[in-house]
């Protein structure tokens, strides 16, 4: 049954990002009222669509990629399976004069073995007392440790392999995890003899390690797909991929312009922009063992410019759902 797999040119993106869900993110075939192709829209097309400024109010027409690799009823399997693997893509409409009549899936990657290293080391000293006896990522929402929630989140994608950065109290973590048997995983533990950063503790992960592994804070809580984010990082060719929020922050006064000592305009209360870093990462291994120091105290911040600095090309995948970094009471509340 291909009807989840189509949408209408002119439906909205947020009903677009709503169908992607129901088919777990793999893609969506664009047609006209009259079952012909117009295009494909990927995740990734919705995001890099948002990166430009743009809101989900548009059209699917607007985002959608308008040149789309297809097949006919002719194309034999092994053609199919050359033709997603040759462009890097998920989805393929099957055409018969341009009109939709089956659609083809790739098969989907296998995530298990893409390691995932949840950083859960800090001391979370902006919560206080909350944190004297108990590690932040132990700490419950909705009765569980948010910690257990990050692996919740990739166990449901398929994700197995993990790897916890561990230091204050680390054998809370331990004691309640394990080796992840009983979540039906693998679990191994960085454990930091001493403070390394928001990034050192990567150069204690084996030497065997190879391909993209996901980096994540241990102390945030948000339902994005997985998924979505290795299949843009794939399809963007890109040693890291950094995933952004937009933050945006009212000046509450008046702003005025100035040249020369001169007013040149007034800006009442303006709004400013930004993309801020939200903590989340797919690195190509090599890097890490290429840029980050063995043992040593290195930032992710510091990481990120050294490779800025060696024009390292850093792909940005903007996450527009849900997003919140556990880091005061307010915020845990």
């Amino acid at each position: 049954m291909i009807s989840k797999y189509l949408i209408d040119s002119q439906a909205k993106l947020s009903h677009a990002m709503s169908a992607l869900d129901h088919v777990g993110g793999i893609g969506l075939v664009v047609i006209d009222e009259n079952n012909n192709l117009k295009g494909v829209l990927t995740d990734g097309d919705i995001r890099r669509f948002l990166v430009r400024g743009n809101s989900l109010d548009r059209q699917v027409i607007e985002a959608m990629s308008k040149n789309p690799v297809t097949a006919t009823p002719m194309t034999d399997m092994t053609d199919l399976k050359r033709i997603t693997k040759d462009h890097v893509i998920k989805i393929v409409p099957i055409l018969e004069e341009n009109r939709v009549v089956d659609v083809y899936i790739a098969e989907l990657d296998c995530l298990e073995h893409i390691p995932v290293i949840i950083m859960a080391g800090g001391l979370g000293s902006r919560l206080g007392s909350m944190t004297k006896d108990c590690p932040k990522p132990m700490l419950e929402v909705g009765g569980k440790p948010i910690l257990k929630h990050i692996l919740d989140s990739f166990l449901r994608v398929g994700f197995k392999n993990f790897y916890f950065s561990v230091n204050y109290k680390a054998e809370i973590i331990m004691d309640y995890f394990k080796n992840g048997d009983s979540e039906n995983c693998e679990i191994k533990y960085l454990i930091e003899n001493k403070k390394l950063g928001t990034a050192g503790s990567l150069s204690l992960l084996p030497e065997d390690i190879s391909g993209p592994i996901i980096v994540m804070n241990g102390d945030l809580l948000t339902p994005v797909d997985f998924r979505r984010l290795i299949s843009f990082h794939k399809t963007h060719d890109s040693p890291i991929t950094l995933c952004t929020r937009n933050y945006e922050f009212q000046v509450p006064y008046g702003v005025i312009n100035i040249s020369d000592e001169k007013a040149i305009s007034f800006d009442e209360k303006p709004t400013q922009k930004f993309s801020v870093n939200a903590g989340v990462y797919v690195i190509n291994s090599q890097l890490i063992k290429k840029y980050i120091p063995k043992d040593q105290y290195f930032d992710m911040s510091t990481f990120l410019n050294v490779l800025l600095e060696d024009n390292i090309k850093a792909s940005c995948f903007p996450m527009i759902e849900k997003w919140i970094d556990v880091g005061r009471v307010d915020d845990l509340i």
